[in-house]
C-alpha cells in the first residue's frame, strides 16, 4: 500500500508537504502543489482518513437515519445530505429502519459505534428517545421533519398542518362538500397533524371531516379508500397523507369503476412530480426535501465545528402547492 512518505520521495518534498497538500493547499505554492498532486494520481495514494480524524479528533464522516426506504421521500432526504456532506468534505453513512422504532436504535447505536461526527435522524416517532441516546453519548444530531417539542435539539420540517389546511381548502373551492381524510399511523406526529389540519379547515367551513388512520402505504391506502368509496354518502374528494396512500386510493377507485378527476377528486403530501410516469399526477404539497436536507447538514455541521453551541433551532420550511390532473371541480365531466 503506497504511504505519503512513498509519494513524498516521488515529489522530491517532505512527507510534511505532503500533509499539507491534503489537508491545507493553499499554504503550498502552486507549483509545488502540482508536483504533490500528480505523484498522488501517479502512484494512486489513497489517504489514512483513520489517522486523519484520529489527529482532528474527527471522522469526517455524518450519520443518516430514515424510516422508509422505498419511501422517494427517503431517496431523496440521502441524496440531499449526501450532497451537502460532500460539498464540505464528509462522507455519509446511512441506515435504514423500516419504520421500527426498535431497529433506529440500534441502527443508531452502530453508528455510534463507527465514531461518525454527527447524525442526522428522520426518526420514526417523534417522541424524545432516540434523540435522548444520541445525545447522551455527547453527539450532534440533527431532526429531519418532525417537531420535536420535548427535546432541546436542531429540526428542520415543514408545517404539515398549515399544509393540510391548505390542501383542504382547495378541494372545498372546488365544489367539493363530501370530502375524507386518509391517514397514517396515528402514533405518527404528521399523521395526526395533516389530520388535525383537515378537521379544522372542514370545521371552518361548517362540514363533517370523516378521517381513517392506517399506514403511509399503497396497500393501507387502498383498504381504506374502499371502504369509505363504498359508504352510501362516498365523498368525491379524498384528502390523503402521503402520495403512498394516494397511489393505493386511486388504485381502489379504479377497480371500483370511478374516473379520476371526474369522479373523484384526490389531493395529497409529496406528490409524484411531473417527471414522474404516473397517470393522474397528484394535486398536492411538495416538500422541499433537498433545501430540508442541505439545512439539516449545515445545522449539523455547526454543531459539530463549533460554530454554534446554543439552544436547538427549529427551522420551518415553506411547502408547494402544485396542481396537477387528479383533481377537477364538483359535477365536472
Amino acid at each position: 500500500m503506497t504511504t505519503i512518505r512513498d509519494v513524498a520521495n516521488h515529489a522530491s518534498v517532505a512527507p510534511m508537504t505532503v500533509s499539507r497538500v491534503l489537508n491545507q493547499p493553499d499554504s503550498v505554492s502552486p507549483e509545488t502543489r502540482q508536483r504533490v498532486e500528480e505523484s498522488i494520481a501517479a502512484l494512486k495514494y489513497v489517504p489514512n482518513m483513520l489517522g486523519q480524524g484520529l489527529r482532528k479528533k474527527r471522522t469526517m464522516a455524518l450519520g443518516l437515519i430514515v424510516s422508509d426506504i422505498t419511501n422517494p421521500f427517503a431517496i431523496q432526504q440521502i441524496r440531499g445530505v449526501t450532497r451537502a456532506a460532500r460539498d464540505n468534505g464528509y462522507t455519509v453513512i446511512f441506515g435504514h429502519t423500516e419504520s421500527d422504532p426498535e431497529e433506529e436504535l440500534k441502527q443508531l447505536r452502530a453508528l455510534i459505534e463507527r465514531r461518525v461526527d454527527g447524525i442526522i435522524l428522520s426518526p420514526v416517532y417523534n417522541t424524545p428517545e432516540s434523540v435522548n441516546f444520541v445525545q447522551g453519548q455527547k453527539l450532534p444530531v440533527t431532526v429531519l421533519d418532525y417537531p420535536m417539542p420535548e427535546n432541546d435539539v436542531d429540526v428542520v420540517r415543514c408545517d404539515t398542518h398549515l399544509a393540510a389546511r391548505e390542501l383542504t381548502d382547495y378541494v372545498l373551492d372546488l365544489g367539493h362538500r363530501r370530502v375524507a381524510m386518509l391517514s397514517g399511523d396515528l402514533a405518527i406526529v404528521t399523521a395526526r397533524e395533516r389530520a388535525e389540519g383537515f378537521e379544522e379547515a372542514m370545521a371552518a367551513r361548517g362540514y363533517s371531516a370523516p378521517v381513517e388512520y392506517g399506514h403511509f402505504t399503497p396497500e393501507s391506502g387502498y383498504e381504506m379508500a374502499l371502504g369509505v368509496l363504498q359508504s352510501e354518502s362516498r365523498p368525491t374528494a379524498l384528502v390523503t397523507a402521503s402520495n403512498f396512500i394516494a397511489l393505493g386510493a386511486a388504485e381502489a377507485a379504479r377497480e371500483l369503476g370511478l374516473s379520476i378527476p371526474e369522479d373523484l377528486s384526490i389531493v395529497t403530501f409529496d406528490n409524484a412530480r411531473t417527471d414522474t410516469v404516473l397517470d393522474p399526477f397528484f394535486t398536492g404539497v411538495v416538500q422541499p426535501i433537498a433545501e430540508m436536507a442541505t439545512v439539516a447538514t449545515h445545522f449539523l455541521l455547526d454543531r459539530i465545528l463549533q460554530r454554534y453551541g446554543g439552544t436547538g433551532r427549529d427551522e420551518i420550511l415553506p411547502t408547494i402547492f402544485e396542481v396537477h390532473r387528479s383533481t377537477a371541480p364538483y359535477g365536472h365531466s
